[in-house]
């Protein structure tokens, strides 16, 4: 049996044994997934030099089972860790380059035109501001351009915009107004606050009313583009044949339509021109009026009416148009 003297010896040397373990665990583990280091490391990022002190408190007990006796052992250390601030953050060196109006419109197309709904126009100081709808990437867009390049003498864009919706409410109909936009020279406009001005005296375009979806209307405007198409503008009278019309292409002719329904459509068409232009009847469309009624279709020639009037016939129906002719700019179709 140890004497007193030895037995505290030995119970020095126990406690020291213990403070190096536990402050050897606290501090010098770096394999330690909870180690101090590594929560710092990864977790924190504080103010920069900020000086911490962690008090560490480890219990330490050991029992003499030759002394009928219990000595617990309470070892407190203390350890001051430095935080290190992150000043720099990972930033990307790629940047996107700057879309001009041909790219956000076209993208990597091939279409030379594009159909976009008029939603809403503002006038202010002889400028026009329309809020349009790009329907292929289903966007709104600002465009701006001069007052007199959407106008025709007392009826410009927002008058047909209003009449439309007027016309819509009372005959609960859908017809929308498109602003359709060739791509050329479309790349020399320029954005400013977050409106797009366009160059108005090189840029190519048609102002129409159409009840159909703007696929339909690049469509038939397609077919025309490509000469698979025709126009021919039809007015109000009754022709001598069922379904049939008088109407104009390079003269009087007597347009035959496949059935009822297109002749109904056009006749909407011309009812919606007139409550537009505010009078009863709607001027010769051949000649140089405000608004044509114009209907895109494939025909062939089918005889003669008295032996003086051409008579065609519709093979191909592509949709009625009210265009507008405005008093400036380019046409974009200039037959229609």
């Amino acid at each position: 049996m140890p004497t007193r003297r030895e037995f505290l010896k030995l119970l020095g040397y126990l406690g020291a044994f213990a403070a190096g373990t536990a402050l050897g665990f606290a501090i010098g583990s770096s394999r330690n997934p909870y180690s101090l280091g590594k929560e710092y490391q990864q977790k924190e990022i504080i103010p920069e030099n900020q000086i911490e002190t962690i008090t560490i408190t480890v219990t330490k007990t050991l029992t003499n089972t030759q002394v009928p006796q219990t000595v617990t052992k309470t070892i407190t250390t203390t350890e001051t860790v430095t935080k290190t601030l992150i000043t720099t953050l990972p930033t990307s060196t790629t940047t996107q380059p700057s879309q001009n109006l041909e790219q956000i419109l076209f993208g990597n197309s091939n279409i030379q035109f594009i159909p976009l709904e008029v939603i809403d126009v503002k006038i202010d100081n002889n400028t026009a501001y329309l809020t349009v709808v790009n329907y292929r990437t289903k966007t709104e867009l600002q465009i701006e351009l001069p007052i007199q390049y959407v106008s025709n003498g007392n009826i410009n864009i927002k008058d047909l915009l209003s009449g439309v919706n007027n016309y819509n409410l009372n005959n609960g109909t859908n017809y929308k107004v498109y602003f359709v936009l060739g791509r050329a020279n479309i790349n020399q406009a320029i954005q400013q606050n977050g409106k797009w001005i366009l160059p108005a005296p090189q840029i190519y375009y048609n102002i129409i009313i159409s009840d159909r979806g703007w696929e339909d209307v690049y469509n038939a405007f397609q077919n025309l583009w490509n000469g698979n198409a025709t126009i021919v503008m039809p007015t109000s009278q009754q022709g001598p044949y069922a379904n049939s019309l008088w109407g104009w292409n390079n003269g009087s002719i007597i347009i035959l339509y496949q059935n009822g329904q297109q002749i109904n459509s056009v006749l909407n068409y011309i009812n919606l021109a007139n409550s537009i232009l505010g009078k009863p009847n709607n001027p010769n469309p051949s000649s140089q009026g405000t608004l044509h009624v114009d209907t895109i279709v494939g025909i062939q020639k089918l005889g003669f009416y008295e032996n003086r009037y051409p008579v065609v016939g519709v093979n191909n129906y592509l949709g009625t148009y009210i265009v507008f002719i405005q008093a400036q700019g380019s046409q974009l179709f200039s037959n229609l």
